[in-house]
């Protein structure tokens, strides 16, 4: 009797070491959900959109898109010359931009995917000012409306900013109007 009771407990012992090793495993191999640790809409120096982030709980090794886009743009575009304005000022209102091409990640294996995207200013290929030589077309002033970091992936918002604005040359004249005149255009195409 003895002998089968410690065989019993043996093989009890042996089955609460196995439910408790696959349990641990379970948990282990339990993904997080993909979240936004840090995540940030702002202007760079140059006047461009630049979506900076830290996004964990990623599956690794895998793809992930990302996307910083803004719903309109006002550029307003001045021919100078030396630090001085020449002319007159031309506004172009943009809609939908995004960077260049959606950005793709991959993955490393620890789930975390830290980068920043730049959107760069809009530029029209018939619609800009024509500024006499010696003279430059230069873009003073630029205004972003809600603008947006998105893991297209996941479809996850990170960052969001309603308005974003910075005048590029101090001295030069005309202004962008507020995000709420932008949004009802004219609207001109990007170029290349």
């Amino acid at each position: 009797m003895k002998h089968t009771l410690t065989l019993h407990a043996k093989r009890a012992g042996i089955a609460l070491a196995a439910v408790a090793a696959f349990a641990a495993l379970g948990i282990g191999t339990a993904q997080a959900a993909p979240t936004f640790a840090s995540a940030n809409v702002t202007l760079d120096r140059f006047g461009n959109l630049e979506c900076a982030f830290r996004e964990t709980g990623l599956p690794p090794f895998g793809v992930v898109r990302y996307d910083c886009t803004s719903q309109y743009v006002g550029v307003l575009q001045q021919c100078i010359l030396g630090r001085k304005a020449v002319g007159n000022s031309k506004l172009l209102i943009f809609q939908d931009i995004s960077a260049g091409e959606v950005e793709n990640f991959e993955i490393p294996r620890n789930g975390t995917v830290r980068a920043a995207i730049i959107t760069n200013i809009p530029e029209s290929e018939n619609a800009n000012l024509l500024c006499t030589a010696p003279s430059e077309l230069t873009t003073t002033a630029v205004r972003w409306c809600s603008s947006s970091l998105v893991d297209l992936t996941n479809n996850i918002v990170g960052a969001t900013a309603p308005e974003l604005f910075v005048q590029l040359v101090t001295n030069a004249s005309g202004s962008v109007p507020g995000c709420d005149t932008l949004a009802n255009g004219p609207f001109e195409t990007p170029g290349e």
